[in-house]
């Protein structure tokens, strides 16, 4: 009796352990997830299938919109920006500022063997923004959600990619840990949410920046997704610069997820003021695998898109 009941209990062990093991995540973890690869299909055609995929799922739409490419360029690649709301109460309970990894990214992009879809991926950014491991589990159940909202389009895989990592430390020139590379752009008295709307309706068109979601996880902190469409880009061919090939001008576009830039707009102090990550560091975390050779010759275009957003955020918010 003894032994059978041990063996049970082995058994039950085992399988809760396989149960676990479903969201355990890897240690080397890419900044991307490569979903689907190599579909006979259009971008744009495309991203409709995506969203009702996700939405049924749970996840909510924020955006969904087409991303400045390289000049000359023939492929098009789309991002899809969205959330869940368990995954968002786990990130926020942490702390305001942590709402930089907030909004999941998904884009559709297309190269010479047909669409493609990869996630930004939340294990690896979280990481970063956490300094340390403590979302794991959190973030790979919202990639295997994903992944599995995913199949009835195509053969999904999760494949790393982009900048592979076994930590979240970003190291060398421009590197350094999340909590100092939070900038403050802005202050007013008014809410997260009457900034965010402010920033809505008036960030500058001259900045050449324009506002693609607003979300309000809470009434303490709102999250603004901004893109530009020269500057995106300009950084998908610095990011495929190295890879380029005849049939495929433009590789960089896989690192579409890592836009929009967010502002997250949260209490520091006395008021609520509207923060930014330090450029550089930003680029570093989304397209270190371009080099330190193509950050060297590119070395004015974060400080440039720094600029840029903090006056066109004051010129917003009063």
């Amino acid at each position: 009796m003894v032994k059978r009941f041990l063996m049970v209990a082995l058994v039950a062990g085992f399988i809760l352990s396989l149960s676990v093991q479903g969201f355990a995540a890897a240690r080397t973890q890419g900044v991307y997830v490569q979903m689907l690869e190599g579909l006979k299909a259009d971008a744009r055609q495309s991203a409709p299938k995506v969203e009702a995929a996700l939405k049924g799922a749970g996840f909510t739409i924020l955006a969904s919109y087409e991303n400045g490419v390289p000049a000359g360029c023939r492929f098009k690649a789309a991002t899809i920006v969205f959330t869940k709301d368990d995954y968002a109460a786990k990130i926020l309970a942490k702390g305001p500022d942590k709402a930089f990894a907030l909004p999941l990214k998904l884009s559709l992009y297309e190269n010479d063997k047909g669409l493609n879809v990869a996630m930004m991926n939340p294990v690896s950014v979280d990481r970063t923004i956490f300094q340390g491991d403590s979302q794991d589990a959190a973030a790979q159940k919202v990639v295997d959600e994903v992944a599995a909202a995913l199949k009835p389009i195509g053969t999904v895989q999760q494949r790393q990619a982009g900048e592979l990592r076994e930590s979240g430390a970003i190291t060398g020139m421009g590197g350094g840990a999340f909590p100092e590379k939070v900038v403050p752009a802005a202050a007013s008295n008014k809410s997260p949410s009457e900034i965010a709307d402010e920033l809505e309706k008036g960030l500058s068109p001259s900045s050449g920046w324009h506002v693609v979601y607003v979300y309000k996880p809470s009434a303490a902190v709102a999250v603004v997704g901004i893109a530009k469409p020269q500057t995106e880009a300009r950084a998908f061919g610095i990011a495929g610069e190295k890879r380029v090939t005849n049939s495929n001008p433009c590789p960089g576009i896989d690192h579409a997820p890592a836009f929009p830039v967010e502002l997250v707009i949260y209490k520091n102090g006395a008021h609520n003021s509207v923060n930014l990550l330090k450029e550089m560091w930003r680029m570093k975390l989304y397209f270190q695998d371009a080099g330190n050779w193509a950050f060297m010759k590119n070395m004015a275009m974060p400080g440039d898109i720094q600029s840029e957003i903090e006056k066109a955020v004051k010129q917003s918010v009063k």
